[in-house]
């Protein structure tokens, strides 16, 4: 078995093995008869992927605007803003499709989401990256 997984390593399927659920689940719930409510579960689960390219967008914008910052500064900015992108932006489209789409996403309050994104991007930016 062990042998199985060392190939599947190797091999070109690995991100589509990974990718498969988050699109499997929402086509799965079109078919279904439920459209507006797959396209939205769809759109929560692709918003993390634009989370962290917004929140990398606006890091490079904000490191071009504002004047004297180091590249490891640059650097650090890049991955927090990403990393609140990511925690921050599925809340957005979640509370969205949960209005306008039906799709019932179990989400805690507001505030709370934007605390930990808020703290999760100020813990990344406090460790420092690696240049590799």
């Amino acid at each position: 078995m062990t042998e199985v997984f060392k190939k599947l390593e190797k091999s070109k399927w690995l991100p589509w093995f990974g990718i498969a659920p988050f699109v499997l689940f929402p086509v799965a719930t079109m078919f279904g008869g439920q459209v507006s409510r797959g396209i939205g579960i769809l759109a929560f689960f692709a918003s993390m992927w634009l989370g962290i390219f917004i929140g990398g967008k606006f890091a490079i914008v904000i490191s071009t605007y504002c004047g004297n910052i180091s590249e490891d500064i640059g650097k650090r900015l890049s991955h927090a803003f990403s990393v609140f992108g990511f925690l921050f932006c599925p809340v957005l489209v979640g509370l969205f499709t949960n209005a306008h789409m039906g799709t019932d996403i179990g989400l805690q309050s507001f505030g709370a989401h934007f605390l930990s994104a808020c703290f999760g991007a100020g813990v990344i930016f406090c460790v420092t990256p690696e240049d590799t």
